[in-house]
């Protein structure tokens, strides 16, 4: 597993992820202190287009902590801010 995102409390981009044909890669949120998610967590999945602008395409919340990317691109994971640290990693 890779820390993409560091802890944090604020809006922050993690650096892109380019996922290849073929391939996959799973993306998820954790908390610096624990296990346990704050309410306020809340990341969104973004793909990159050809112009370089980003798009949502899945949101990472308490509720639905993991998602896996299948289709190849390139992406990035956008935190929110919310009340507590937490961090994205990939694996």
């Amino acid at each position: 597993m890779a820390v993409i995102l560091a802890s944090g409390i604020t809006d922050a981009n993690s650096s892109d992820v380019t996922v290849a044909s073929g391939f996959t890669a799973t993306v998820f949120l954790t908390d610096a202190a624990g296990p346990v998610l704050p309410a306020d967590a809340q990341a969104e999945i973004q793909i990159k287009s050809d112009g370089g602008e980003y798009f949502t395409v899945g949101r990472l919340t308490r509720d639905t902590p993991a998602l896996v990317i299948s289709g190849p691109g390139t992406y990035r994971v956008r935190r929110m801010a919310c009340s507590s640290a937490i961090l994205v990693e990939q694996t």
